[in-house]
């Protein structure tokens, strides 16, 4: 036998013979998980297994064999409901179809095998069985690194019919033993909104002075309108594959929104711009099977995983005599997802990638959660609807939306460890509303059309939020009398932000829309880790500076963006209005697929007060190592009983192992230190903090503190194998502020900054 993977699988019910035992050896109900896959060395070697496990079903107890049997559900072959019926590629097919397509593409997923030899033989069976089908293979790829191993191939809608029809099993593709997968051809996507592409003119003469430093920021997304006056000589397009000869100026409109949010923000807020360029690649062209014209895509015949994988490859490694194109940059942009992929406990190929170029290349990837803008059912009539107050309107979508989580999942890449994913909170600078629209929701809340976390392994995800815009709703024309439907706001106009948009006119480089969604709130974030870098080449020239040099700049700006996260008012709201006796218990993590660790705010790291203090520290750890951060206590919060509150952050990327199910192979962890200052867990689940590459605690308490002078708060980070045997050493960031309320005029920064001083004299 050979090992091939292992799956978690959360939604295994326990039963009479399998079943999970608690610490007193009692029985619990908690779903059970797992599965394991195994290929044998010849057909004979398999019929033996199965031989088995129908004897031991039988009754027979087969020694070590029957003690391995107790412990799984079934043992079976692998087969064509594996790979197809849980991949959607069937609903893709029957789509096309309606629509007189005649040919069909699809990825077929290949078991990736430890032998090239092996791995190339099962290449040429699949390939001989796609054009024995009358089909063509467009690309394939392998990534040993991710345990991957694709063709592209497109067959003839004739091949398929009688799949599609409810029989066909025997079609020797679909029974194919090397392929694990079948899945439609899922492509990165951008939809734009409805109708039209300007809104108005940009009114602004002065844009701002252009910037003179090399990318930090590399944007991945539709090709920008270069010439439009907000942009020109703002960036670095760089365009290896010549997308441009085939992107009309005027289709060009979610890279023009992505580059407009990252170097000026919502042009309503009139923030000042990018201080360095941004790097740009395009891997999007207009969708030819979109109509409307409104849907920016990867080609149909580019696998989106190669792709991104040479275009990271292109940004830090040199190609023979050409050089890296983008070295410098820190955080890659991903402001696109693949819509009909919905995350679902086994992680996909392009989280996968992501996960290992992050720690391959020491790069942070920031990417959008997804967005769900299909309209929301509400168990009201519409009559009823008309007469509610605001408040209890907003209460019946967030239900609504809260309670619809199944079908508003994280799209890929979402679930990527070593990202940061970022979701949409309902807020921009816009004024007013669309006509017949309304927008029943209070600014800061998360947007109604968020992809929902958790994300694998029940990590945190999302992991921040960041200002989206506002989404308004429609009603129904025709009343109902039992449920609402409400539609989403998707057109050009406000609410929502502002952003740089192709002209209604050719030439016109001065066009703005309004749009929303976790895509804008995702370029804000890469953006606030601009203005971040900043911040550490200010700190670098600092006294023990020489700390920043010491762990990439991805990490420092990853721990950075989530240090100010906090749930705010939007945890109070929820918790007033989904709270109930069914999920109190796990309230805490009921809301955190909800909110994550909260609303990004980068001030609060880049910027001490008297009344708050911020200490960062860094380095890096070997397996079973651990590390003592000490935090000076300022001896003014001695015996006082005042509201203190402490956030701790820790940031890492892991190495990744794609041969257990467990993936990440590095677990950091610290457990929060509450005695010294009297302080306790608040606002994101304490198991689910941990299960990430991001552990980021807020802790508040307002009893007396009982320490003495020149006493340490220490933070001792751990490290720990997770996914087999950890041989690289990881780097990490650790961030810890210490605030009280301003009004009580204690300098706490002060004291904590003379005692480090004081600490330094003595080193």
């Amino acid at each position: 036998m050979e090992w091939l993977a292992e799956v978690e699988d959360v939604d295994m019910p326990p039963d009479d013979d399998f079943f999970a035992l608690d610490e007193a050896k009692q029985r619990t109900e908690r779903p059970l998980s797992g599965r394991l896959f195994m290929v044998f060395a010849n057909q004979a070697a398999l019929d033996q297994m199965l031989s088995l496990w129908r004897s031991w079903q039988r009754g027979q107890s087969l020694g070590p064999w029957g003690t391995l049997f107790a412990q799984l559900r079934d043992v079976r072959r692998w087969g064509v409901r594996d790979r197809l019926y849980e991949t959607g590629v069937l609903d893709d097919w029957r789509e096309r179809v309606e629509h007189g397509e005649q040919i069909v593409p699809c990825e077929l997923e290949l078991w990736h095998r430890g032998s090239q030899e092996v791995r190339e033989l099962a290449r040429d069976r699949v390939v001989a069985l796609v054009e024995g089908q009358g089909g063509v293979v467009l690309e394939e790829a392998t990534i040993s690194e991710i345990a991957y191993q694709v063709v592209l191939a497109e067959l003839p809608v004739g091949s398929v019919g009688a799949l599609l029809a409810g029989s066909g099993d025997d079609i020797d593709l679909m029974q194919c033993e090397r392929i694990q997968f079948i899945r439609a051809g899922g492509q990165m996507a951008a939809p734009t909104d409805d109708d039209g592409l300007q809104d108005q003119q940009d009114e602004e003469t002065q844009t701002g002075p252009l910037p003179t430093k090399p990318p930090t920021i590399a944007l991945l997304d539709g090709l920008p309108l270069q010439g439009h006056r907000r942009l020109q000589g703002r960036l670095v397009v760089d365009d290896p594959d010549d997308f441009e000869s085939n992107y009309p100026a005027n289709q060009r409109v979610h890279g023009t929104a992505m580059a407009s949010l990252i170097t000026h923000a919502d042009l309503g807020a009139g923030e000042p711009p990018l201080p360095s360029r941004l790097y740009v690649r395009p891997i999007l062209l207009p969708d030819p099977r979109d109509w409307r014209n409104h849907r920016e895509a990867v080609p149909e015949s580019v696998l989106v995983v190669d792709l991104l994988h040479r275009a990271i490859h292109r940004l830090f490694e040199t190609a023979g005599a050409e050089p890296a194109t983008a070295p410098e940059v820190a955080v890659v942009n991903l402001s696109i997802g693949i819509g009909d992929r919905p995350f679902h406990q086994a992680m996909s190929p392009l989280a996968r990638l992501l996960d290992w170029l992050s720690w391959r290349y020491k790069v942070l990837f920031v990417v959008s959660a997804g967005n769900h803008a299909q309209p929301i059912r509400l168990a009201v009539s519409t009559a009823e609807l008309d007469a509610m107050e605001d408040a209890a309107v907003q209460q019946e979508v967030l239900r609504a939306v809260a309670a619809d989580a199944r079908h508003r999942r994280l799209l890929s890449p979402a679930e990527s460890l070593n990202a940061l994913t970022v979701a949409s909170m309902h807020d921009d600078a816009s004024i007013g509303e669309a006509p017949d629209w309304f927008d029943p929701l209070e600014r800061g809340l998360p947007s109604p059309v968020n992809a929902q976390g958790m994300g694998f392994r029940r990590a945190v995800k999302p992991d921040v939020f960041a200002p989206g815009g506002r989404v308004a709703w429609r009603k129904p024309l025709t009343p109902t009398e039992a449920a609402t439907e409400l539609d989403v706001y998707t057109q050009a106009f406000k609410p929502g932000q502002r952003v740089a948009a192709p002209g209604a006119t050719l030439g016109d480089v001065s066009g703005t829309r309004h749009s929303r969604g976790t895509s804008n709130a995702t370029a804000l974030v890469s953006r606030a880790a601009a203005f971040l870098h900043e911040v550490l080449d200010e700190l670098r020239s600092n006294p023990d500076g020489e700390v920043i040099d010491d762990v990439p700049h991805a990490v420092w700006l990853k721990a950075m963006i989530a240090h100010g996260a906090d749930w705010g008012e939007a945890g109070s709201t929820l918790a007033q209005l989904l709270r109930n006796p069914s999920n109190s218990r796990k309230f805490k993590e009921y809301v955190t697929r909800l909110l994550g660790y909260g609303a990004m705010d980068v001030d609060r790291v880049s910027e001490c007060t008297a009344w708050r203090v911020t200490a960062i520290s860094g380095g890096d750890l070997g397996e079973d190592e651990s590390h003592i951060h000490a935090f000076p206590l300022p001896p003014s919060l001695i015996g006082l009983p005042i509201r203190k509150r402490l956030t701790i952050t820790l940031a890492w990327l892991s190495p990744i192992n794609p041969r257990h199910q467990a993936w990440r192979r590095a677990q950091l962890w610290f457990d929060p230190p509450k005695d010294q200052l009297k302080v306790d867990r608040l606002q994101a689940d304490y198991r689910a903090v941990q299960r990430g590459t991001l552990q980021h605690e807020i802790l508040e308490g307002r009893a007396a503190a009982a320490f003495s002078q020149g006493d340490d708060l220490e933070i001792q980070v751990n490290c720990r194998a997770d996914a087999g045997t950890l041989e690289e050493r990881v780097p990490y960031a650790l961030i810890t502020t210490l605030e009280v309320a301003e009004d009580l005029m204690l300098d706490i920064y002060d004291e904590v900054r003379t005692a480090v001083q004081a600490a330094r004299l003595r080193v």
